[in-house]
């Protein structure tokens, strides 16, 4: 990867770079950068880096609001192609990317590490910046891994499907503790097969985790600090069939922004929302009803006011990207109130959160081809705080990039009576104009199958490593490629030594106890 490739690497890329018809920005200075990397059921890793010209970065002349009003005239971002590779034995089922180092004096994605996973039971690890390989870890479970999340540049987590959660410390790849999901028992007369841990989401503050595990219909909680399961949470049986779908498992379950909300369950066909008590909040579908891929919250400045707003982000079957906006009843919480503590938690149905349709992002195209995975990156510029990026990565290969602007965003309430109400009450319904809110910047075919999809930052220095010459470039990687191995294995260690104070503050006791089981 980077200056150490593969033997065959160098054609690959070669080959890749000169099928690249997409034209090339003209003004760098002025562009936004970040790097893209997609696994596939190819086994092939792929490495784009993006660049989207600043008046593309900013303008938003498409938008796409419940209709399919996609302008491919505004497709002006470049792709250019980093790496293309075998990363494995078997096809790719995850990635993970860690996050960016504080204080590295505007450098922080050179030392961001890459890790992927596959069935064959292993965890490649590979420098994103220099694109080299870092080495390989193997689980002690010897199962294939069904999910890796980097919470913190100094610890890496993995699941998989025998039901174990693994702690990796970064500074030296060591195990720091192995949590156990028991496998949920099988009813008379049925048959269970497969198993293991399909999500994990590690709380901001680092000290709890969830998790939702297959055949299981809980989410269970982990005391990070003490590293023991620290309860079991069943669903209710007040959440609608028709969003947990037939298995009633959940699918994915992620932290609302900042966790002080709470968090979300992603099932086959729809979302349930939970508040910090672990009760429901709400539950919602798509519309058309569609199965659900991926799933992601963000926090951002909406409309001219820039007030905060909770936001969900939903892929699904059909190739969708919807996007809702989360808003909250002003009397939800005096109705949860209300019903007292008499009545059974499974039958208690609190909607005091609202999802409000912002917008449906659709490629101009009419096939409907599902969205694998995708993934959001804010704008570099501080001023910018309302502008996104969106790419996301279809079950055909075709990775798209989307321009999302906020600010564009239009939020009014109106009262309207209710109809068949014997006393006169009055609703408050959302009103939302996302006119100009997505424009697409340009897609990519890789003509793959792809699995999963990261991205990440890239500074100025990271942008330009690969000029118009690349493919010279590429031949002279293999001569250098040991000498720059050793420089950068050196730099992880000093680093290392600086970023053993941080690693204890952001894990608390799990980094005190190694021999933790």
């Amino acid at each position: 990867m980077g200056q150490k490739r593969k033997r065959d690497a160098p054609v690959a890329v070669a080959d890749n770079l000169s099928k690249l018809s997409l034209k090339q920005s003209s003004t760098p200075s002025a562009s936004t950068s970040f790097q893209i990397v997609a696994g596939s059921y190819d086994r092939v890793l792929h490495g784009l880096r993006v660049t989207i010209p600043s008046s593309t970065a900013v303008a938003s002349t498409t938008t796409t609001n419940d209709n399919d009003n996609d302008d491919s005239s505004a497709e002006t971002a470049s792709f250019t192609p980093l790496f293309l590779f075998t990363a494995h034995a078997s096809s790719i089922r995850c990635l993970a990317v860690s996050p960016p180092s504080d204080g590295d004096g505007g450098n922080s994605s050179n030392k961001r590490i890459l890790a992927t996973s596959s069935p064959d039971t292993k965890i490649n690890l590979y420098h994103l910046h220099t694109r080299t390989n870092l080495g390989t870890l193997a689980p002690p479970s010897a199962s294939p891994t069904t999910s890796l999340v980097f919470p913190s540049k100094s610890t890496l987590i993995s699941t998989d499907e025998a039901g174990y959660i693994h702690i990796f410390k970064t500074r030296d790849w060591s195990l720091l503790s192995s949590l156990h999901c028991p496998a949920p028992k099988p009813k008379p007369g049925q048959i269970l097969t497969g198993g293991g841990v399909n999500s994990i989401a590690v709380h901001p503050s680092g000290k709890l985790a969830l998790s939702v595990s297959r055949h299981e219909k809980a989410v269970r909680m982990w005391n990070l600090m003490t590293g023991r399961k620290a309860g079991v949470l069943g669903f209710p049986k007040s959440i609608p069939r028709l969003v947990t779908g037939v298995s009633g498992e959940g699918l994915k379950v992620v932290w609302r922004p900042g966790g002080k909300e709470g968090y979300a369950v992603m099932f086959e066909r729809g979302v349930v929302l939970f508040g910090v008590d672990s009760v429901v909040h709400g539950s919602f579908t798509t519309t058309p009803v569609s199965k659900v891929h991926q799933i992601k919250f963000l926090e951002v400045p909406i409309g001219e006011a820039g007030e905060e707003q909770e936001i969900c982000i939903l892929a699904t079957e059909d190739g969708r990207v919807i996007v809702y906006l989360i808003s909250q009843s002003d009397d939800g919480k005096l109705a949860s109130e209300e019903k007292g503590t008499n009545k059974k938690e499974d039958e208690e149905k609190t909607e005091d959160v609202k999802p409000v349709l912002l917008a449906t992002i659709t490629p101009v195209t009419t096939d409907k081809i599902r969205i694998k995975d995708f993934d959001i990156l804010p704008h570099p510029s501080a001023d910018r705080k309302s502008k996104f990026f969106l790419t996301t990565a279809n079950s055909e290969g075709i990775i798209r990039v989307y321009s999302l602007d906020f600010a564009q965003v239009q939020i009014g309430t109106t009262k309207k009576q209710k109809t068949g109400e014997k006393e006169a009450e009055t609703e408050v319904v959302v009103d939302v104009k996302a006119d100009g809110f997505a424009a697409m910047a340009g897609e990519y075919d890789t003509n793959r199958r792809i699995t999963c999809l990261t991205t990440a930052e890239v500074e100025d220095s990271a942008a330009s490593t690969l000029k118009a010459s690349d493919e010279e470039e590429v031949e002279d990687d293999d001569g250098d490629s040991e000498s720059d191995s050793g420089s950068e294995e050196e730099e992880e260690e000093e680093e290392g030594d600086e970023d053993n104070e941080d690693e204890d503050e952001e894990w608390g006791g799990i980094g005190e106890d190694e021999d933790m089981k």
